[in-house]
């Protein structure tokens, strides 16, 4: 039994690692031409022209791509040299836990990203307003108040004494979603 192309996959594994199984894969992103030498198990992968009357009819409209880069090989925004091999680790974020992001709130840390978005993010436009005011600074006592009754609205505590549940963790918790959860 074959998949439809067109239909979303459900993927075996939460995380994957993409590679070629080349030894060497350039990406060329300038303004020349490149002439690409597909294969697929030995075989020569033709360019094909697609009627865009048919596939107009067929696709509904642009796939959302599920996967975020959690991970990679060089730290990000790293200069680096042409032709540096990058490794990147993907993931679908809304399967994977919180904790996955060093310094969450701990009261979140098995919560999937997913749960965790839904709870604190979606359709609460005080967490990314917090989230900017976080980058900028230190929080106000009224951004912390708003802080704290967000994360009550989605069952999680925030204690100023204990680390990994106080503002700093649920800061952390907020700026992680809004990275990787989905809108």
């Amino acid at each position: 039994m074959s998949e439809s192309p067109l239909s979303p996959v459900t993927p075996r594994a939460t995380t994957s690692k993409l590679r070629s199984n080349q030894d060497v894969v350039f990406i060329d992103v300038g303004a020349r031409q490149i002439e690409s030498n597909v294969v697929r198990d030995g075989i020569p992968i033709a360019v094909h022209e697609i009627d865009p009357d048919i596939l107009n009819d067929v696709v509904i409209g642009e796939p959302i791509i599920l996967y975020r880069i959690v991970s990679q090989s060089v730290k990000p925004g790293t200069p680096v040299p042409l032709d540096t091999v990058v490794d990147l680790t993907l993931a679908r974020p809304n399967t994977l836990p919180v904790g996955i992001v060093r310094g969450v709130h701990e009261g979140l840390r098995a919560t999937s990203i997913g749960n965790a978005y839904d709870r604190l993010v979606r359709g609460k436009p005080q967490a990314q307003r917090l989230v900017v005011r976080a980058s900028e600074g230190p929080l106000s006592s009224t951004d912390v108040q708003a802080l704290k009754d967000l994360f009550l609205s989605g069952d999680v505590t925030i204690e100023d004494t204990v680390p990994g549940r106080d503002v700093q963790a649920s800061i952390e918790t907020l700026k992680m979603l809004t990275s990787f959860g989905t809108p």
